[in-house]
């Protein structure tokens, strides 16, 4: 009898049990100006079924921006960066990671600065940014200075000296600026040498040293805030001129206009009658003491074209209402004690 030989076949089938996909892109992190830092988890994606395929947006600073842990590099911002998982069945999961800058950066130790030395209490320095939330300050020397850890001391050097600033967070690189504070002393200022006039007389003063001006006192003076104001004092008069310079810095200093007594008049040749409230007027000094006087004014044609009793320095160039055109003209005054006074005079505009 023959036998019969069964092959039985049995074919068995495993099922492979994956965790969940996960996707790490790293804790956040705080990096430095134009610095480099690695980005990514430990690993960058668990479970699901590998291979994996990374991808990470934006790809600004990055290395790469499909390999699981890209470096970045030339750090100029802040950035967030999302982090895209994809595993073999094609299963898709996110993560995100932001990246801080550190701002050590962007403190310094200012602009080169000065302060008037014996005027004021100082000046301080240090950028207007600097900030020791959480970071450190160091100043060099410390000579002059109110404090050596704060972001923006206040400086008061005897002499001019260069300040060293230290910034250091323990993160970045330290960084070091500098910055002068100049120590300036008062300007030379010089309101000119005494001088003698004639009363009714006007005469201009000669102030040097500085680049702003006031003169005192402000009664009969013209550009009192000039260099070279015009005066007519009656009685002797000292001026007292005081002037700040570049840096601010004030001095002061005096001179006398004496005054002859007198009543012998004193014509102007010249008036810019252009309402600026400057030498508007035809103006005749010590006519005050003439309270009877006449005066006539005519053009080149011989035409009186003004007069006035008791001329009082009002005539501001005009006849009839009408504006004068720039020229010379001619006067005759009268002082009521029996004189003529005969001139010229021009109109300017």
């Amino acid at each position: 009898m023959a036998k019969v030989l069964y092959i039985i076949c049995l074919t068995f089938f495993f099922t492979q049990a994956f965790s969940q996909l996960v996707a790490d892109a790293g804790p956040d992190q705080t990096g430095c100006y134009n610095g480099s830092l690695t980005i990514g988890g430990s690993p960058s994606a668990t479970g699901g079924n590998p291979p994996y395929k990374y991808q990470w947006q934006p790809a600004t600073y990055l290395s790469s921006s499909t390999v699981a842990n890209p470096v970045i590099s030339g750090l100029t911002s802040g950035i967030t960066y999302t982090l895209t998982v994809t595993d073999k069945d094609t299963n898709i999961v996110s993560n995100t990671v932001t990246i801080n800058l550190d701002n050590i950066h962007t403190f310094n130790a200012g602009i080169d600065t000065g302060y008037c030395f014996g005027q004021s209490s100082g000046v301080y320095i240090g950028a207007p940014q600097n900030s020791n939330l959480y970071h450190s300050f160091s100043w060099q020397p410390a000579a002059g200075l109110d404090n050596p850890n704060s972001p923006k001391p206040l400086a008061q050097p005897l002499i001019s000296t260069v300040y060293t600033l230290t910034v250091s967070d323990g993160i970045c690189p330290d960084n070091i600026t500098t910055v002068k504070v100049s120590s300036f002393g008062p300007p030379d200022v010089y309101a000119g040498a005494d001088t003698t006039i004639d009363e009714g007389a006007t005469i201009t003063l000669h102030g040097s040293g500085g680049v702003t001006y006031w003169w005192q006192p402000d009664n009969r003076i013209k550009y009192m805030s000039s260099a070279n104001p015009d005066v007519w004092p009656i009685t002797t008069t000292t001026y007292l001129l005081y002037c700040t310079d570049q840096h601010g810095c004030g001095a002061s200093d005096e001179v006398t206009v004496n005054v002859i007594p007198g009543d012998m008049l004193h014509f102007y040749s010249a008036f810019t009658p252009n309402s600026d409230g400057d030498n508007d007027f035809f103006y005749i000094g010590n006519l005050e003491k003439y309270p009877d006087n006449n005066l006539k004014i005519y053009n080149r044609y011989g035409k009186m074209i003004y007069s006035a009793t008791n001329y009082d320095n009002t005539w501001n160039g005009t006849y009839l209402g009408n504006l004068l055109p720039t020229g010379t003209y001619f006067y005759v005054l009268n002082d009521g004690k029996d004189q003529l006074h005969k001139g010229t005079v021009t109109i300017l505009r």
